[in-house]
């Protein structure tokens, strides 16, 4: 069954991978239990295939229990936090809840300050780009996000001035167009 599922995934048969992998993950859980290896594979491949669906809604409560274990388990800035992060963020965009993707760009583009700089940066861009009602600045003032210290707070707050004096005027005002060009390959 697993292989059929990774098979269905590659495929690009993303609706009935999904299936696959929502049967996998509720039988690995029961057997080997929710932090094991296989059971969290299942569970971020139900995640891709979500993400691929645009199953906005139903894939919120995924991805956070995912990111949560794997932030425990991983840490914030190792591949897998990373791209599921990505599509929690892309999740909460879609669902115009803004402020929590803001805060999850923030931090794991924090995470990544001194493993990948070029992906913290796209991440910043995306967090000014879906910023709308919110100052990204103002969300990591005190030094922490949902109680989550930034190690590199003012290199991050830096870059995100750098980044916000250097938007044209016309792209400033059309967001349409700089999320076009900032989200380019967040989500893989």
């Amino acid at each position: 069954m697993q292989d059929e599922a990774r098979a269905l995934l590659q495929a690009g048969e993303y609706g009935h991978a999904l299936a696959e992998f929502s049967v996998l993950r509720e039988i690995r859980s029961r057997r080997e239990g929710p932090y094991s290896p296989m059971y969290l594979s299942n569970l971020h491949d139900s995640v891709r295939c979500m993400s691929q669906l645009q199953l906005w809604s139903d894939s919120t409560p995924l991805c956070r229990e995912l990111h949560g274990k794997y932030v425990r388990t991983h840490g914030r800035g190792q591949a897998d936090t990373v791209d599921v992060a990505k599509h929690w963020a892309w999740a909460l965009v879609h669902l115009n809840d803004h402020p929590p993707a803001v805060r999850l760009y923030l931090l794991t583009a924090d995470a990544l300050w001194d493993i990948d700089r070029p992906q913290a940066h796209r991440l910043l861009g995306a967090a000014l780009a879906h910023r709308h009602d919110v100052d990204p600045e103002a969300l990591a003032s005190p030094g922490t996000i949902d109680g989550v210290g930034l190690r590199h707070l003012e290199d991050v707050l830096a870059d995100l001035r750098d980044l916000r004096a250097g938007l044209p005027r016309d792209v400033e005002s059309d967001a349409a167009a700089f999320e076009r060009t900032t989200i380019d390959g967040l989500v893989a």
